[in-house]
């Protein structure tokens, strides 16, 4: 049949079916709880193995189970927060203006006991509703969890007002048109799903390439020749002929502070450099920056000495200023590009998380750790050859990982739509399409 369609009165719905009916999600839920219950659970050596859903945990339309936090809490202080697979979790705090709030996910077939963090909050279903129209409202708060009005900006974070939430509208159709659309787009999200984790094994498939290569090329060169044996348990062998050199001795530590402010985009904090790549994301003034900071050069390298597992370097190529947190290295016995990538390297990295210290914050000392390193050393024009060999490299897997990129954003939009164009009528599903 042909819908016959009315206006909804409700911008993001525009016209609907008009055999359909709209209504508030409050009216079909029996338990919400979206307040303040204090710090996240902590570990407990008395405690219970459950599973901690955090916002991180949020992957398009689903939860991603391969990567659950699993910690020993006490289960009876946490009851509020218990999932089950009548409920839905909501994104209730996010950082920074660009952090939206208001991501939704569907615990399916849970089979453990799970609590969800304070960052989000839990809306369940009472005995009346059942799974399809579940999924069908999880559908269009997916596709709708850009246009709440509830959203409170306090402090650098933004909170949802979950109570104001619940008022959301939701267009609702007949029972077997539910369980059309809700299977209909169960099956379509999961084959895209499906396809844009193959595009994202890709990506991480062409990065690890990339990082074996570099790990391979400072370490014995472009081609195979013999190795030579070194009594340094991190670094056990190198390109036969090349000499090697203490980190202090081939690059000095840049020592000067400035606690000036400017609004010219010169400094640089550890979340401006990309993790492992050693690109630059992002430049930004000094105006609101209260401590002092470090000053560097055109040609200097850069580490992040604050959690090294997270492989922030970069090769600058502007003078300029950065954190504290950060590094600046001037090379004088080795050519930068070299040095960054030396830096970027998986021997390298390995060897400074092993040495790093602090629990919660780690970090790396210059003078007692990373000085006292010994770095390969091949000769002035075979550095030059080997950047310049690594740049192509760097060059053609930044490319493949930008068409991989822009497939996905084209699949994520594409799902996106789809899933606008069932929940609102627009797309009719009929029981063959399933």
């Amino acid at each position: 049949m042909n819908y016959e369609y009315v206006d909804s009165h409700i911008e993001w719905i525009g016209q609907y079916p008009k055999h359909w009916k709209i209504d508030r999600i409050k009216d079909k839920t029996t338990n919400v709880v979206g307040g303040d219950w204090g710090d996240d659970p902590e570990s407990d050596k008395d405690g219970e193995n459950l599973v901690v859903l955090r916002v991180a945990d949020l992957e398009n339309t689903y939860f991603n189970y391969d990567d659950l936090t699993i910690r020993k809490i006490k289960d009876n202080s946490f009851k509020s927060r218990n999932i089950t697979d009548r409920c839905l979790i909501i994104e209730k705090s996010g950082g920074g203006e660009k952090q939206l709030v208001g991501r939704v996910g569907m615990p399916k077939g849970i089979d453990f006991k799970a609590v969800c963090s304070n960052f989000m909050a839990k809306i369940e279903f009472d005995n009346t509703v059942d799974v399809p129209f579940m999924n069908y409202v999880f559908y269009s708060l997916y596709n709708n969890n850009q246009n709440f009005p509830f959203v409170q900006q306090t402090t650098g974070i933004q909170n949802l007002n979950v109570g104001y939430y619940l008022t959301t509208k939701v267009l609702l159709p007949p029972k077997n048109e539910q369980k059309f659309l809700s299977e209909y787009l169960d099956k379509a999200c999961e084959k895209i799903d499906n396809t844009i984790k193959i595009k994202e094994q890709q990506i991480e498939k062409i990065i690890s390439n990339k990082r074996a290569i570099i790990n391979e090329v400072v370490q014995f060169g472009i081609t195979k020749t013999k190795k030579q044996n070194l009594d340094f348990e991190y670094l056990p062998q190198i390109k036969d002929g090349w000499s090697f050199d203490r980190f202090k001795d081939v690059a000095r530590l840049r020592d000067k502070k400035t606690d000036e402010k400017s609004e010219i985009n010169d400094y640089l904090e550890l979340e401006d450099i990309e993790q492992g790549t050693g690109k630059l994301l992002s430049v930004r003034n000094t105006m609101e920056v209260e401590s002092k900071t470090t000053l560097f050069y055109k040609g200097d390298v850069l580490f992040g000495k604050l959690r090294p597992y997270l492989e922030k370097y970069h090769y600058v190529q502007f003078d300029g200023k950065c954190t504290g947190e950060i590094l600046a290295f001037e090379p004088y016995k080795i050519t930068g590009e070299y040095l960054k990538y030396i830096l970027g390297s998986e021997w390298f990295m390995e060897y400074v998380n092993s040495m790093s210290y602090g629990a919660k914050m780690p970090r790396v000392n210059w003078k007692t750790q990373l000085a006292k390193i010994n770095l390969p050393l091949p000769t002035e024009d075979e550095q030059k050859e080997i950047v310049s060999y690594l740049n192509n490299i760097a060059e053609k897997t930044e490319n493949l990982t930008q068409v991989l990129e822009s497939q996905i954003q084209t699949l994520k939009e594409y799902r996106k739509s789809l899933i606008f164009e069932c929940v609102t009528g627009k797309k009719q599903i009929y029981k063959g399409e399933i």
